[in-house]
């Protein structure tokens, strides 16, 4: 392949990865945005927690996932010889790892959304109602942005470290033992 048909496809795999990375960042930002809020789900007049019908975020987190998923999944598995291209490829999967974690947590304290009812000292009802913290999936968003960032560095510190390879090595020296 020539020169210019492997930048080409280096460019093409690079709007690829930039592509899945960037949904999956924006998805969970989105998520983050819809996500049910506690001054929306607290009922002082009836003494509890009503939780309106909001699956946004849940819907917003999966593809999120799905995108993020995928964008790790378009990125080849080739090594450089550089140490600092390397690193970048671990962070990116370092912080591809933990955008995936502060998604799946995001999604998981959705289901788990709900009523508890607390007794303190006396008889009284104290409703507690849970609704997913404040960043978690702003966080996840974060961490996919870095891990796309470090990746796409990779990508491209990785094609100006690779040896050139139209030109051959030199000849072999003769040695003077094999020149008897």
């Amino acid at each position: 392949m020539d020169c210019h048909g492997e930048q080409s496809s280096r460019a093409k795999l690079i709007a690829v990865v930039a592509t899945f990375g960037l949904l999956s960042a924006a998805l969970g930002f989105a998520a983050e945005a819809t996500k049910l809020q506690l001054a929306e789900v607290m009922d002082f007049l009836e003494g509890g927690c009503t939780y309106p019908s909001n699956s946004g975020p849940i819907r917003l987190g999966v593809i999120a996932i799905v995108a993020l998923v995928a964008f790790r999944v378009y990125c080849p598995g080739n090594r450089s010889p550089s140490a600092m291209v390397q690193l970048s490829r671990y962070l990116s999967w370092v912080a591809w790892l933990v955008a995936m974690i502060f998604y799946v947590v995001g999604l998981v304290m959705i289901k788990k959304q709900g009523n508890i009812l607390e007794y303190q000292g006396e008889p009284q009802n104290l409703y507690n109602c849970n609704v997913v913290k404040p960043g978690i999936f702003a966080a996840g968003a974060s961490f996919a942005l870095t891990s796309i960032l470090l990746e796409i560095i990779y990508l491209v510190a990785s094609t100006t470290h690779q040896p050139d390879k139209t030109t051959s090595d030199p000849p072999p020296r003769a040695s003077i033992l094999g020149m008897c």
